[in-house]
């Protein structure tokens, strides 16, 4: 039996007495820049476990496109094999994103076809969700015409397909994928309009910028209004759209948005914002280990604590200079007294606090994934606050004024650590959705 014919037969045990044979088998016709891998034969067969066990002795005959332009899953999908499809899927998710002819990726196939039937466009719409949850970053996928999966969908006319596609969007928070641009310069509200879906304009006149233009300089509803056919309820509807005010409408040119001086704020970020992952991670195990040895220490400081309570003026607690001999104190005060009491918690919780600001400031560069750290940071400030408070003897002010002072500082410095790091991730989005770009990208650096 032959490779072909056991590709044809789906046997994959015949298929590994062949390897047996000829350790190279597999590779035979898989040379060449285009090659038609055995990969690519089983998935336009609809063979499900030889093509499965390929892909997992070639990984990357997965990735490899043949003459014609098509990936194995390209392949499979053509075919309707849809159950090579999700087995590939499982694979390498990243598949998802393979370029094939034309730059159309999967899921650019997918949101384009439309079933023979109500079953098969279940299923499709079924993949399309797959696809999505699955790669994520596969909506930022382009075709050389610089088309998303959205604009795929109303161009072909694949109504429920775009209702999948926006309401994921939506879900995931990346309504501004809305407003990119093909090679014309058409958003989807562009292709709305020039393909007449009165539908699908109501769904994107709120999640879209209807002031857009395209390269020919014309905006939606003048393209809507050429029509005699028209619906003067949805022209209505771009009027009232129109002359609501967008803050951040697309003013700004790529060249201009890269040629800006940093601001003060930027400047600042980069700072304290390390670069170098591994980097990072010393810092903030370093810093930890400060605070960590900081408030235990807090917890035991030298000469320990008073065990009984005492108003009596001639009682002398121990031999050392830093202890006021005949003191008045309360059980569980601290022994020490004085200028080094001072100088020991002055020290101290500036060490203390210092680790806790370059654990924050480490952490801009997570953005709000942090948020949850930030609050454990600023509970456990407050809770070194009230230790100190509690232990330090009424009668030592200078020192119980010190660590309040330092506290009352600290603590809002962390808080307002999230806060700036929400801003200027809100701010870094709002002014990427003013640069008018026909090529564009969720993943930034």
């Amino acid at each position: 039996m032959t490779l072909q014919e056991a590709i044809v037969a789906d046997d994959v045990n015949e298929l590994y007495s062949l390897i047996e044979q000829d350790a190279n088998l597999l590779n035979h016709s898989s040379k060449g820049p285009f090659p038609n891998t055995p990969l690519h034969d089983a998935a336009n067969m609809g063979k499900t476990k030889v093509a499965m066990e390929i892909a997992t002795l070639k990984p990357s005959f997965a990735r490899k496109l043949n003459q014609g332009g098509q990936s194995p899953m390209h392949l499979a999908l053509q075919k309707k094999h849809y159950h090579i499809t999700r087995s590939l899927m499982t694979l390498n998710p990243k598949l998802i994103r393979v370029r094939g002819r034309g730059g159309i990726t999967p899921l650019h196939f997918v949101a384009g076809e439309i079933g023979d039937n109500e079953q098969e466009n279940v299923e499709l719409l079924e993949l399309l969700a797959e696809f999505l949850s699955t790669c994520k970053t596969s909506i930022e996928d382009l075709t050389y015409q610089c088309e998303t999966a959205v604009h795929v969908a109303i161009r072909t006319g694949n109504t429920e397909a775009f209702k999948v596609l926006f309401e994921w969007l939506k879900q995931v928070h990346l309504t501004e994928v809305l407003d990119w641009k093909d090679q014309d310069g058409n958003t989807v509200l562009h292709i709305a309009a020039f393909k007449r879906q009165p539908k699908i304009f109501k769904l994107l006149i709120q999640y879209t910028d209807v002031n857009a233009k395209n390269f020919q300089g014309r905006t939606a509803l003048e393209i809507f209004q050429e029509s005699p056919s028209g619906s003067p309820d949805v022209a209505d509807s771009f009027r009232y759209e129109g002359r609501r005010e967008r803050r951040y409408s697309p003013s700004l040119s790529l060249s201009r948005f890269s040629g800006r001086e940093s601001t003060d704020s930027k400047k600042f970020a980069n700072i304290f914002s390390v670069q170098d992952k591994s980097n990072r991670e010393i810092i903030v195990v370093v810093s930890t280990l400060i605070a960590a040895a900081t408030y235990q220490a807090a917890l035991t400081p030298p000469g320990g604590y008073w065990q009984d309570s005492s108003s009596n003026s001639t009682v002398i607690a121990a031999n050392s200079s830093s202890i006021a001999p005949g003191k008045p104190h309360q059980a569980g005060d601290i022994i020490m007294s004085g200028s080094n009491l001072f100088i020991y918690t002055f020290w101290n919780s500036v060490t203390f606090f210092a680790s806790i600001a370059t654990i924050s400031a480490t952490a801009l560069r997570l953005e709000a994934c942090t948020i949850m750290v930030y609050i454990c940071l600023a509970i456990l400030c407050i809770a070194y606050y009230i230790t100190m408070t509690i232990q330090i003897p009424e009668t030592d002010e200078v020192a119980q004024t010190s660590a309040a002072l330092l506290s009352f500082l600290s603590v809002p410095a962390v808080m307002s650590l999230p806060i700036y790091a929400v801003y200027k991730r809100a701010m870094r989005t709002l002014v990427r959705l003013r640069v008018d770009s026909t090529r564009r990208r969720l993943t930034t650096s």
